[in-house]
């Protein structure tokens, strides 16, 4: 089949209650544009119940999005799921949205028009133009947890960025296949380490304020693996900050693009 204008990477972690309802609106929204497409689920090591659920709710999408089911052998963590998805992508463009639909795919408009406008990569941000941010919606304990996340990661890698963890981001596909060649984090803070790698690839990097909204049934907790995370920010620094742009730029160019 013709590449698709759109890849959509779904990471899908026993989200057997919700993922037939989320992929009917993603495929409700995919179906009313004027591009072609293509859905990318990465069951990211699912139980039976979870991997059933993702087979029935890829085929339900309507005729003329392409549908990919893409399986881990065992639980390895979205940042590892999205890698997988993002490498495997065939679109001009590749984006990701989480299963849960905190942000809508109709948000996607704005990444895709700053993805015409020229820019290589585009982020969702929940801080609004008007000055509010959604994130002030969140339980106060994930919004602790968010606040203090976002000060280490601006602090160590990011300074000039708010809002690294908002779930739909956007990449043109040679973008794609350079970042997530070089991105090693296989948990939730991965996304703090694909924005670093941008920035140091000189890649040109859009903010688009997008709507979310808190979803109960989040994979999230607040415990001390969560608490490593930060860990992860001090890794990204050590594997990533040592290597010169250039060298850097040069391993992550993919052969064929």
């Amino acid at each position: 089949m013709p590449a698709p204008h759109l890849s959509l990477v779904v990471p899908a972690y026993n989200e057997e209650k919700r993922i037939a309802a989320s992929l009917a609106v993603i495929g409700d929204y995919l179906s009313g544009q004027d591009f072609s497409s293509e859905v990318i689920v990465v069951d990211d090591g699912s139980g039976p119940a979870g991997q059933e659920a993702n087979e029935r709710a890829l085929a339900a999408l309507p005729e003329g999005i392409q549908r990919r089911l893409i399986r881990h052998d065992r639980n390895r963590g979205k940042g590892a799921a999205v890698r997988t998805g993002c490498l495997a992508a065939a679109g001009e463009y590749v984006a990701f949205i989480d299963a849960d639909l905190a942000t809508p795919p109709q948000e996607l408009a704005r990444l895709l028009r700053a993805l015409d406008e020229g820019a290589d990569v585009a982020i969702g941000v929940r801080r609004q133009e008007d000055g509010s941010d959604m994130r002030s919606r969140r339980s106060l304990p994930r919004r602790l947890l968010g606040a203090f996340f976002a000060l280490a990661m601006r602090t160590l890698l990011l300074p000039g960025v708010s809002d690294s963890q908002c779930p739909l981001k956007a990449f043109r596909r040679p973008a794609a296949q350079r970042l997530f060649r070089l991105q090693r984090i296989d948990t939730w803070s991965f996304d703090a380490e694909v924005l670093f790698l941008a920035n140091r690839l000189g890649l040109k990097v859009v903010n688009a304020p997008v709507r979310w909204q808190a979803v109960e049934g989040s994979h999230l907790k607040f415990n001390l693996r969560t608490a490593g995370e930060l860990l992860n920010l001090v890794k990204v620094r050590l594997v990533h900050r040592s290597v010169s742009p250039r060298t850097l730029a040069e391993q992550a160019e993919p052969a064929g693009i």
